[in-house]
């Protein structure tokens, strides 16, 4: 009983409770985008008049909801995904595009009010604007229309969250594609979200991966640029490292150490530059240029005495003992062994200095 009420309720509010007849016989017209304004005319509409109107009324609702909804797929596309960067971390930057919003919302529903006020003079003659009357009286046909709108909503709903239950997540589904060596369909599916969700870095990154296994390079590298740029969690240094080994896999070592010089330098704090050195010095190890990988170690080593606990000391010396090795420096390298034991009896510490890796956002 309680849910019959709710529905009359809703519908005496909704824009498809569009006339009400007076005592006097008048009879008053809701406005399409106010619920509490009224054109009243100085007769009484006959049933004939009634059905036409509504499916007139009817056009203009679906009209001014239609132009509204892609104003904000305009916006959306055209100011928000653009420009995220504008409104990320603040509130005075959100709140005034909230309020362009609303005005942008306000001023289509007056034009198109104003539209619809010339239609029904132009039409059914002059009318006098007024309140429109809240009735406890239920119009049959309007009544089946609200409802009938209802059901097309939770059917809506229900499809929305079948057809994602049923597909299953588009992250996911493009993840089977890649581990099952399906890189060109993953291509296609990673391009198709990034033009509905251009701001999600993942689909960028994952493309990117795909891009690399067929052959790609260049779109690999320019994706795991986007990936990297749109990132700002523990994914962001991934996408870089995975952009360093797409130049590493072309022996393109200079374009890559450009990239590493390029955040070395606009790095924001002393942690990302150290990471980025570090990083660096592990690439150049890796591409045989040894004494500028020391030059790199010993700074960092320098650094590391200066409070930087982010720098862990036993494997900074660990790592330049592989180095002098690599030069025949043997004593620097035993003594750089010693002092790494000192700083820490775990053998765990003892890795080889990883080569560049492609990894996975997953």
């Amino acid at each position: 009983m309680a849910r019959v009420h709710i529905l009359k309720w809703l519908y005496k509010h909704s824009p498809v409770n569009f006339y009400s007849i007076t005592e006097n016989g008048e009879t008053i017209i809701k406005s399409i985008n106010n619920i509490s304004v009224g054109y009243k005319f100085d007769e009484k509409f006959s049933t004939d008049k009634i059905e036409k109107l509504r499916k007139q009324t009817k056009f203009f609702k679906r009209f001014s909801t239609i132009i509204i909804l892609l104003s904000y797929i305009a916006l959306v596309y055209g100011v928000i995904f653009p420009n995220y960067t504008y409104f990320e971390g603040s509130l005075k930057h959100v709140l005034c595009f909230l309020l362009f919003v609303i005005v942008i919302t306000i001023f289509i529903a007056f034009a198109n009010s104003k539209i619809y006020e010339l239609f029904l003079r132009k039409k059914y003659g002059q009318y006098e604007k007024t309140h429109f009357p809240s009735s406890n009286s239920i119009e049959d046909q309007s009544y089946k229309d609200f409802k009938l709108e209802l059901v097309k909503i939770f059917l809506l709903v229900i499809c929305i969250v079948g057809v994602y239950f049923w597909i299953g997540s588009p992250h996911i589904n493009t993840l089977n594609m890649i581990t099952q060596g399906r890189y060109e369909d993953a291509v296609k599916m990673t391009t198709l979200w990034s033009k509905i969700i251009p701001n999600d870095p993942q689909w960028y990154s994952l493309r990117a991966y795909a891009k690399f296994h067929t052959g790609d390079f260049e779109g690999a590298v320019e994706d795991y640029d986007k990936a990297y740029n749109l990132e700002n969690n523990e994914y962001k240094m991934m996408n870089f490292d995975n952009k360093i080994y797409v130049r590493y896999a072309q022996k393109n070592y200079k374009q890559a150490l450009k990239d590493f010089d390029k955040e070395i330098e606009n790095a924001q704090d002393e942690f990302d530059r150290d990471s980025f050195l570090w990083d660096k010095a592990q690439f150049l190890y890796n591409i045989e240029r040894y004494k500028d990988a020391l030059k790199i170690y010993d700074m960092l080593l320098v650094n590391s005495e200066n409070d930087r606990i982010y720098l862990i000391e036993n494997r900074l010396y660990y790592e330049r003992a592989q180095v002098h090795l690599r030069l025949n420096n043997e004593q620097e390298a035993q003594n750089d062994m010693d002092k790494a034991f000192e700083l820490n009896l775990d053998p765990k510490f003892q890795n080889p200095i990883p080569a560049p890796t492609l990894l996975l956002n997953n």
